[in-house]
């Protein structure tokens, strides 16, 4: 009967350890305009929306600009490039990876830096 109460108590510290231990989630990296959406408009945006390159549609130059049409941004380069509004028009469809993006910046909520 000992080695019984001996082998219970020993499975419940062991359980006890176990679900106490606290999981450290892998940290998401944050998604801002200027280290990841500025370099991807200015690459795939240019001039049209850049002004300093002679474009003269909205102003993705700047955060403040870029942040105003983020939702529209994100919704107009999920179009098929047959779709009335697409984007980047003209030019091919941003890869996968380039609109999840754009996808993740908008979830963060458009962070700047």
């Amino acid at each position: 009967m000992k080695n019984f109460a001996s082998v219970l108590i020993l499975i419940l510290i062991i359980g006890f350890a176990a679900c106490s231990k606290k999981s450290n989630p892998a940290k998401v990296k944050s998604i801002t305009y200027s280290g990841d959406i500025l370099p991807l408009l200015q690459a795939k945006c240019s001039p049209c929306h850049m002004p300093s390159k002679g474009g003269n549609k909205a102003n993705f130059e700047n955060y403040e600009g870029a942040k105003k049409y983020g939702a529209e941004l994100l919704a107009r380069v999920i179009k098929n490039p047959t779709d009335r509004g697409f984007m980047p028009k003209m030019n091919p469809k941003l890869s996968e990876d380039e609109i999840a993006l754009i996808r993740k910046w908008n979830e963060q909520g458009l962070l700047e830096k």
